[in-house]
């Protein structure tokens, strides 16, 4: 495999039948080259983020070293970019409609995962996250350009008020050579 396009995956998961069968239903995955890294607690997901370029987490809610939304909340502060999956056993809406609102980008149910609902999930994952980035910039792009327009605005208003003050002036002063 060659590591330069191949797209790195993190699994933050801590029982080893999800982290078997995750194995097994990215194995068939075929559209683009993978490496699935691991890590069975917070810490270690934590510390692959930091040292590999990952393009999306797969994360368990309730692991060793944290759970539910405590966990999502480390994970999102650190990796703000990367495209989050929850994957969970237990079916809790609200939780998992609040995470989506925090920057969660799906969730699954671990008994509805197969192969095609994942590798669905992961595209449409990573292609999320890719435009809600692109928004962001272009939403900054546009705050700085308002601001520059802004700026260059007062800079009319203010040269208009100094033209107008001038313009009053010449009047005054040419209605006084007209006394004369």
């Amino acid at each position: 495999m060659n590591t330069k396009t191949v797209k790195k995956i993190l699994l933050i998961e801590d029982n080893p039948g999800d982290i078997r069968l995750m194995k097994e239903l990215l194995k068939e995955i075929t559209s683009f080259e993978h490496e699935l890294l691991v890590a069975e607690n917070l810490k270690d997901g934590c510390e692959l983020i930091k040292e590999n370029n990952i393009i999306l987490i797969l994360l368990d809610l309730n692991l060793p070293d944290s759970s539910g939304k405590q966990t999502f909340d480390n994970i999102i502060g650190l990796a703000q970019s990367i495209p989050v999956v929850l994957v969970s056993g237990m079916n809790d809406s609200e939780l998992s409609l609040e995470l989506i609102k925090k920057g969660a980008q799906d969730f699954i149910l671990k008994q509805d995962l197969n192969n095609s609902l994942l590798g669905k999930t992961i595209h449409f994952a990573i292609l999320r996250k890719q435009l809600e980035e692109a928004l962001k910039a272009s939403a900054a792009e546009l705050l700085i350009a308002n601001k520059e327009l802004v700026f260059q605005n007062d800079e009319k208003e203010k040269r208009a008020a100094e033209l107008l003050i001038a313009n009053k002036e010449l009047a005054f002063q040419s209605e006084e050579k007209e006394k004369r």
